[in-house]
């Protein structure tokens, strides 16, 4: 394959973490000699009519006038109905099932996600990935997407992220929270930090009620959004831990981040945080239980050795994600393709 167009979603101002995934993972492919495109779409694709806007758009701003020999789309985030626009190969990765798990049946929120982001655009496609085995197990359990046209290619760490020891901060630690949609579970860390003498940072404008919370229990904590992916590093390299305690992730790429750079992490027992953390490489905690929370980020706090065994463990888990191996996976399945 010689031809390679992406095609993301319109940006959101406090989710980015899929722009920065593919827009690494495009400059190297170009440093393979791939000729490379990066569309973003003009509208959130989260009404029918937007969704008829941004297939519109596909057909006549990305598609060209025909189809180029030895091309390939692929679509990175939640546009994956922008396939009816294209033809030719084209790929949708699905990072999670959430909105499926989110709304009831009985809403028609479902069935707009169940049919224009899930199911009709992995019938269209010439093969659909997932970030994790666990996105994959619900996606076949949600949807009726044929099991031999998914594939399991993970996220990779971003090598711009290294290991920048640095000395703990036991008396008054800066604790790291990345994103502050709903699942990110705010609220109970700020019940778990009640008390604790510790600074939050958080990436990402918090909601109402969430802010609410943090005042609450007198929490000390900063935000911020629209950052670059410099100032996002900065702040793993700035802070003493991370807590990604979040209650639903696809895959949790904030986890081997902060292990990269050599930050202990608090984050939650549940799929698939545990497989992305590694086997001891961080602690798991109950996201729905605050007291469990406390507990895992004051044993990290206050521990130093459990805290050296965590950094230890944790950059040899992150080191298995390199995004070498990753961009050979996707190059694999391209050619596959055509």
């Amino acid at each position: 394959m010689k031809v390679l167009t992406y095609l993301n979603r319109k940006r959101y101002p406090t989710a980015f973490s899929i722009e920065r995934l593919f827009e690494r993972l495009a400059r190297e492919m170009e440093r393979r000699g791939l000729q490379v495109t990066a569309r973003e779409s003009p509208y959130y694709n989260n009404t029918v009519p937007n969704v008829w806007r941004n297939i519109e758009w596909a057909r006549t701003q990305v598609q060209g006038p025909e189809t180029r020999s030895g091309a390939v789309f692929h679509i990175t985030g939640d546009v994956t109905s922008c396939i009816f626009g294209l033809h030719g190969p084209a790929v949708i990765t699905i990072h999670d099932c959430n909105p499926l798990l989110r709304y009831s049946r009985k809403h028609p929120r479902y069935w707009f996600y169940r049919w224009f982001i899930f199911e009709w655009p992995a019938r269209r496609a010439a093969a659909v990935t997932v970030i994790s085995e666990k996105t994959k197990r619900e996606l076949l359990e949600l949807t009726s997407c044929r099991e031999d046209k998914i594939h399991v290619i993970p996220n990779f760490v971003d090598p711009s992220f290294t290991y920048l020891p640095q000395r703990f901060n036991t008396e008054y630690p800066t604790i790291l929270q990345i994103g502050v949609k709903q699942n990110k579970n705010i609220a109970r860390l700020a019940e778990a930090l009640a008390g604790v003498p510790c600074r939050l940072e958080i990436v990402g404008e918090p909601a109402e009620e969430d802010r609410r919370a943090l005042e609450r229990n007198k929490i000390d904590f900063h935000w911020a959004t629209g950052l670059s992916d410099e100032q996002v590093r900065q702040r793993y390299e700035t802070c003493d831990l991370l807590a990604f305690v979040s209650t639903y992730e696809g895959f949790g790429l904030p986890i081997l981040e902060a292990q990269m750079t050599g930050r202990p992490v608090v984050t939650s027992a549940i799929l698939p945080h545990r497989d992305i953390a590694g086997e001891g490489a961080a602690d798991l905690v109950d996201p729905f239980d605050s007291q469990s929370i406390r507990q895992g980020i004051l044993r990290v706090i206050t521990e130093e050795a459990y805290r050296n065994t965590l950094l230890l463990l944790g950059q040899r888990n992150a080191a298995r994600y390199h995004l070498e191996a990753v961009a050979n996976q996707y190059i694999d399945l391209y050619s596959s393709l055509l």
